[in-house]
């Protein structure tokens, strides 16, 4: 390896992991890993069912899907004792060492690979780049999922160095998806790579297009064998797949937005802005195809055919598609462009041609992570400005009586936090589907389950489910995953039954008007006014990050409408309808000029 080269390279990894160095601890799903791991280690043993929850301790709720159940408290055993241990000893700056170290690891399996396929510099720094910029837009979080980020490299790297060195360096697969399988569920990742390469690898073997000895092909093909069933040893098998095909598990993901399809998320929806690098890397792998035509290797094909399928399913296959796909394309564009240049060029002038495009790349490498740290903040946040670490404390030092109702984003930071003195109603592990329906029919504050209209004897649904539950408080964001404002809180606003006591950026707190919380509510009182204004403020920052969506739009207007402001709402139903016309919106910008005019003859 040049000097050049090995610098180009080194200085891309080290920008990949000083960048992620910089990203706080956000995502929800950490919060109940780190709790069921802390729980693990203090108990010396895995869960057999959850803890954290009061609903999932009543009868009437025992789980239906009790497979599911069981591979979610049990298959990341091992990640979750790392998560904890290292956020234990080491605080939040050992998680993110170790997220950063992930992803710079990765990269270093992608270069290491294009450098073992001779790959020109500036294709390769080209190729890891493309991927460095697809981490920052899939923003992952910490979780035990970026163990198989990290291992879909690791296991193509290892199979790929078997077929050119054909050495027995390939049984480093039986300790990969040992380990992998007690990790994350993701491990079948890792089986459909070893399985892809044995089927295609076999069609090559059987039509004589590939050169193995006898010894090799049983080498190879021992080894296969022995990982796909040394992954089987985990806490919950192969449950991984049945889960991850059976259609009786669908609902547990309906509105999960990594479950949906790119085109959705994307066009259709407009959950959240377009991904471009994506689109390039799906747009050039039937390029790539057609202009290397025969001289592109079976194996590949068939395995980036199976994955690019997979990411146009469903976001959360994106990931593994890019991280193949830019080894493989990288390496097949790179062999096309030295057809075609040796065509017209000598080789000299090629490998001039890409030393200069390697240094112009370390150039740009150079100006681009300083450009990073020179626009946006670079003291190191807390992550408690992620979460709602206030309104927990407020929870904690006022010691809230009774049961409480959770919003199901903060179900794990509550779980992390209050556990065992407190339990939660759900967080976004969403165990049971019934425990799920019933959250959703508080939080969507619906009436009934057969029409728009509440029950006339028994009241509105949502109602009778807060107080079947007997909930005395309830924890709230503001917003669903998509960014509508939660009805719940608007009915708990106007509503004699509930008391807002508390009110942040980050959360609200209701508790029941009763005796059991007169101390409580003579203390912290505040007005629906204030709840109102926070809404309206992290409605107004979530319009702003994300520039696609009309939903937090669509929130802004039903508060303003709910506080009678008629102009405001008016004016954010148009601006919501300018990024996406919903008919329902629609109607309410006509009903809200209608109210106007009426308003205006009236006051003439």
């Amino acid at each position: 390896m040049t000097k050049l080269r090995l610098i180009i390279f080194a200085s891309l990894i080290l920008a990949v992991f000083f960048n992620f160095l910089r990203i706080d601890i956000w995502d929800p799903d950490f919060w109940w890993h780190i709790a069921t791991g802390r729980d693990i280690v203090n108990t010396g043993s895995l869960p057999d069912k959850d803890i954290f929850s009061h609903p999932l301790g009543m009868e009437e709720n025992k789980n239906l899907h009790p497979e599911r159940e069981n591979f979610i408290l049990k298959q990341y055993w091992l990640g979750q004792i790392i998560f904890y241990l290292l956020f234990e000893y080491m605080g939040p700056g050992g998680i993110i060492f170790l997220r950063s170290l992930l992803f710079s690891l990765i990269v270093f399996f992608v270069l290491f690979m294009l450098h073992r396929w001779s790959v020109s510099t500036a294709v390769s720094f080209l190729a890891a780049f493309a991927l460095f910029m697809m981490f920052l837009t899939r923003l992952t979080g910490d979780r035990p999922v970026l163990f198989t980020y990290l291992f879909t490299a690791v296991t193509f790297f290892i199979l790929e160095d078997f077929r050119n060195k054909k050495d027995k360096r390939i049984f480093l697969l039986l300790p990969l998806m040992l380990l992998w399988s007690n990790l994350h569920g993701g491990f079948i990742i890792g089986v459909i790579i070893i399985a892809a390469f044995m089927v295609s690898e076999g069609v090559k073997i059987a039509l004589k297009k590939a050169e193995y000895k006898r010894k090799e092909i049983l080498v190879f093909y021992i080894a296969s064998v022995m990982a796909l069933g040394i992954s089987f040893i985990n806490p919950t098998a192969w449950d991984a797949f049945v889960i991850a095909i059976s259609e009786k598990y669908k609902p547990f993901v309906l509105g999960v937005q990594e479950y949906d399809s790119p085109f959705l998320v994307f066009f259709k929806e407009k959950l959240s802005s377009v991904d471009y690098w994506y689109l390039a890397l799906a747009a050039l792998f039937p390029l790539v195809l057609i202009l290397r035509n025969r001289k592109f290797d079976i194996t590949h094909a068939i395995l980036l055919s199976g994955f690019f399928i997979m990411s146009i399913s469903a976001l959360r296959f994106i990931v593994y598609y890019e991280i193949l796909a830019v080894m493989i394309i990288g390496r097949e564009f790179d062999a096309w462009l030295k057809d075609v240049f040796s065509a017209r060029f000598s080789k000299e002038t090629y490998t001039r041609l890409m030393n200069w495009l390697a240094i112009f790349a370390c150039f740009s490498l150079l100006i681009f992570v300083v450009s990073l740290y020179g626009t946006k903040d670079k003291r190191f946040r807390s992550y408690r400005s992620l979460v709602p670490n206030a309104a927990v404390d407020f929870v904690e030092n006022n010691k809230l009586k009774g049961n409480m109702f959770n919003d199901y984003a903060y179900g794990g930071y509550l779980a992390w936090r209050l556990y065992p003195w407190k339990k939660t109603f759900i967080d976004t592990r969403a165990l049971s589907l019934t425990v799920m329906m019933e959250y959703n029919a508080i939080g969507t504050a619906e009436n009934s389950l057969y029409g728009p209209e509440p029950s006339k004897t028994k009241g509105p649904l949502w109602e009778r489910l807060l107080e079947h539950y007997k909930i005395n408080f309830v924890f709230l964001g503001y917003h669903d995953i998509h960014g509508l404002v939660l009805p719940i809180i608007l009915k708990l606003a106007e509503s004699d039954k509930w008391v807002p006591v508390y009110c942040d950026p980050m959360a609200v707190i209701f508790v029941r008007n009763s005796d059991q919380n007169s101390d409580v509510i003579e203390k912290f009182r505040i007005s629906k006014d204030f709840v109102y204004d926070a809404l309206i403020y992290r409605s107004a920052i979530l319009a702003m990050v994300n520039r696609v969506s009309p939903r937090a739009l669509i929130s802004l207007g039903e508060t303003f409408y709910r506080m009678g402001r008629l102009e405001d709402a008016l004016t954010a139903y148009r601006y919501s309808v300018k990024r996406l016309p919903f008919p329902q919106i629609e109607e309410k910008i006509k009903m809200i000029e209608s109210e106007l005019k009426a308003k205006e003859k009236k006051e003439i």
